[in-house]
């Protein structure tokens, strides 16, 4: 990143955020989430700081400032990540076979993997050590030390002495994200054949680095082969999709974030394997989402029991939404990008990023949202710290790791994904390319430059994502328009590139009111507001007259207020000819507790309170509480569309 609007939210995480994060897991539940390690070396049991994920959450923070100072190295926050490690390190070498779950160790030592009577679900014995795994992992790919990657390596060798075709046993993740994790450390390998020996020469291990993709693909070809399961429980349900084989499943169901990181290590395990069952079912099941189960801010996971996923189009405006989720989403739409390059996958990321998951963090980098909701009655605020803090370090290692999915290539082809002010170098055919994107100011603006610089003469594709809000383009190369064409929403400039090309994109960026599909009966007869990709949102300390009236078909107008720096919103009025002020989404309770809403009645007809349903009634049996559409296929695929004035 080099300058501008995500310059500045990367720098306030790195500066601000990732040492807040530290300061209260070192303080929580008084003892500090480091003391579960030390417990284990002394040997002691019965107590344990934190929930049975607390290991998962401070190996998540590791990775993500590992990433951080991958790009800006911070010599403090390196010493913390190798005094963590020493005490990872020696709770590890408690246990012969590189097992390490403090929780279990410390509160149910005979039920390990969820077995004896154990809960592999309630206790996160793989998820845990899959987020270990992604810590030495990123750790290494930004120091180059072995240290903690040895911990991950020994943990990922014990499961794989235990789990696995017969005569190994029948385990699967209760709680997806080592499936991934797993992919990562067989391409760190594959990658650094060095690695065997440095392993070899200082901790004595030797490594089959095949093993490690070998038992990703049995996760993913065990879920829903209940038969021999070894752990309790042996039948996960759709909670944790293990209700059926993952070919077979074609609907998101259950915990959302659990289910977006399976589909995550699902794409990743299938590209890894050229295994097109994998890819086939993560793209049929995002086609459900995208079709039927995502709220227009990029959020998932509707409902509040059990945090999951509800039914196609239950889509209530009081939703859950977890920051979590956002993140599993967007690691799932940028795996997705890698498989099929298209701008479908990157368009959701970005409008999670920008509308689910950016909410997340207060504008003093020292607040977070659990949940973000698209209404409000004003008892809904950020919280300093949370008894189970799961989002901010899923917010840190999302933002930490942003700058790796801006762009992408292949042998033949340089992907620009994110419009940001960025630089990059990327080897084609054993030469450097320069990449940068500068004077951009998006997403408050559609004009950007990119400038491409050769070494030598290069014919290679551009691809430039042409987003979903930007209804018209032009690409200007030596103050000419040029002829392009479009590829599954990419832009694609091919030709022979020689020295320093500057491009000029413009991308329109109307202000658009957006209506929902007939079937989400929580937003019939109304619109939400966007710009860009930023979602607006009504505030009560902006339109203290209140949130939830008529919006009136007068134009919207852009104007640039205050909310801790100028930002543009937005400025119409109600029906009864009041004034209403629109802000960006994002940044929300920053001035103090009060009602809010996204979804604005633009029909008269249309009530104050917002349906409510029973499931048997819901969406896809009915219109909703309208039933004036004759023409089902105008919505044939979409979710959201543009709202059409009927009376125009």
């Amino acid at each position: 990143m080099t300058e501008g609007f995500w310059k500045q939210q990367l720098d306030k995480i790195s500066q601000v955020t990732a040492r807040d994060i530290l300061e209260k897991f070192e303080n929580d539940h008084e003892e500090g989430i480091m003391k579960n390690f030390e417990w284990v070396v002394e040997g002691k049991t019965g107590e344990h700081v934190g929930p049975p994920w607390y290991d998962g959450l401070i190996y998540e923070v590791i990775r993500g400032i590992s990433d951080i100072i991958s790009q800006n190295y911070d010599e403090t926050l390196d010493l913390k990540i190798e005094e963590y490690t020493k005490k990872i390190s020696a709770a590890q070498n408690i246990d012969p076979d590189g097992y390490i779950n403090t929780y279990t160790t410390l509160i149910c030592p005979n039920n390990k993997w969820g077995e004896n009577g154990g809960s592999l679900i309630w206790q996160h014995d793989i998820y845990n050590i899959g987020c270990l795994v992604e810590a030495g992992v990123h750790y290494y790919l930004a120091t180059g030390k072995i240290n903690l990657l040895s911990c991950s390596i020994k943990a990922a060798m014990g499961m794989v002495n235990v789990m696995g075709e017969h005569p190994k046993k029948n385990i699967v993740p209760a709680h997806s994200l080592p499936e991934e994790a797993l992919v990562k450390l067989y391409y760190l390998f594959e990658d650094d054949e060095m690695l065997y020996s440095q392993m070899k020469e200082a901790y004595n291990l030797e490594i089959d680095h095949n093993q490690f993709l070998d038992l990703a693909t049995f996760w993913m070809n065990n879920r829903g082969v209940h038969h021999n399961r070894t752990s309790y429980p042996p039948y996960m349900g759709e909670y944790a999709q293990d209700h059926c084989k993952v070919e077979d499943q074609c609907e998101a169901v259950g915990h959302a974030v659990r289910a977006s990181l399976m589909y995550t290590g699902l794409t990743s395990v299938g590209m890894a394997q050229n295994n097109e069952k994998f890819l086939k079912a993560s793209h049929k099941i995002w086609n459900n989402v995208e079709k039927t189960k995502l709220h227009i801010s990029g959020g998932i996971g509707a409902i509040h029991n059990e945090e999951r996923f509800g039914f196609q189009y239950e889509l209530p405006n009081n939703a859950y939404l977890e920051t979590c989720a956002g993140v599993g989403l967007a690691f799932w739409a940028g795996e997705l990008n890698l498989a099929y390059e298209d701008s479908k996958f990157m368009d959701v990321f970005e409008r999670a990023m920008y509308n689910n998951i950016l909410p997340g963090l207060s504008v003093d980098g020292t607040h977070y949202f659990y949940e973000n909701p698209l209404i409000s009655e004003g008892d809904i605020e950020r919280w300093s710290w949370h008894s189970c803090p799961c989002c901010p370090p899923m917010y840190l290692k999302f933002m930490a790791a942003l700058p790796t999915f801006i762009y992408t290539y292949k042998k033949d082809e340089i992907v620009l994904n994110l419009h940001m002010n960025s630089k990059a170098k990327i080897i084609l055919s054993e030469h450097q390319i320069v990449v940068e994107q500068k004077d951009g100011n998006i997403p408050w603006s559609g004009n950007s430059t990119v400038v491409v610089t050769t070494e030598h003469p290069e014919v290679f594709t551009l691809s430039i994502r042409k987003p979903e809000w930007a209804k018209e383009y032009k690409v200007i190369i030596d103050n000419e328009a040029i002829e392009t064409e479009e590829v599954s929403g990419f832009i694609k400039i091919s030709r022979q590139w020689n020295g320093e090309t500057k491009i000029r994109l413009e991308l329109s960026m109307p202000v658009t009111k957006i209506e929902a599909h007939p079937y989400v009966s929580a937003d019939t007869g109304k619109v939400a507001l966007q710009r860009g990709p930023i979602l607006y949102c009504f505030e009560e300390v902006d339109n203290p007259q209140g949130v939830d009236s008529v919006l009136s078909t007068e134009e919207l107008e852009v104007f640039e207020k205050d909310i801790y720096g100028t930002v543009p919103c937005l400025k119409t009025s109600f029906v009864d000819g009041s004034e209403v002020v629109a802000i960006p989404y994002y940044l929300w309770n920053n001035r103090g507790k009060g009602k809010m809403n996204v979804w604005i009645r633009q029909d008269e007809k249309i009530g104050s309170q917002e349906r409510r349903e029973e499931n048997t009634s819901f969406a896809a049996h009915s219109l909703g509480q309208m039933a004036e559409y004759e023409d089902m296929n105008e919505w044939e695929n979409i979710l959201y569309r543009e709202w059409k004035n009927p009376n125009q």
